[in-house]
């Protein structure tokens, strides 16, 4: 599965979501390689460890692989359960174009447009409009639909 690909299944999963969703906000941290800046410079990947009570993220050194052992990474935003940690995932380049909690089909929609070609947009919907600006700005950085 290439990025794009990657980027757009996520975009439909979060389309699916009933509710906020942790996993979901850590594999998108993961995903857009969301790293804190302790870690920017060093080698290795995040990824998403599903062995405690809780999903948390760790850093895998290229060396040793992913383990219930590497070191645990800063909690990341919600993006799902927070309009202001969504809007953090729109890329340069586009705005909110549209928010709403009410779309011709009754549910909270978006549209994101691209800057510099006001035809070149990215819809997203959701149960709420913090998962449709999610949706949205998943797909914008596929490069819009």
């Amino acid at each position: 599965m290439t990025d794009r690909d990657t980027l757009l299944a996520l975009a439909e999963r979060v389309e699916g979501l009933s509710n906020p969703d942790r996993r979901t906000d850590l594999e998108i941290m993961c995903q857009l390689d969301l790293r804190p800046h302790w870690l920017r410079k060093s080698e290795g990947h995040m990824w998403v460890d599903d062995s405690g009570h809780h999903s948390i993220i760790r850093w895998a050194d290229e060396r040793i692989g992913e383990t219930p052992g590497n070191p645990g990474v800063d909690d990341g935003p919600k993006f799902t359960g927070s309009i202001d940690a969504a809007k953090t995932l729109v890329p340069k380049g586009w705005h909110v174009g549209m928010l709403t909690e009410c779309d011709e089909d009754d549910s909270p929609s978006c549209c994101l447009t691209q800057n510099e070609d006001p035809c070149r947009d990215a819809v997203g919907r959701g149960a709420d409009m913090a998962l449709s600006l999610v949706a949205a700005a998943l797909r914008a950085r596929a490069g819009g639909l």
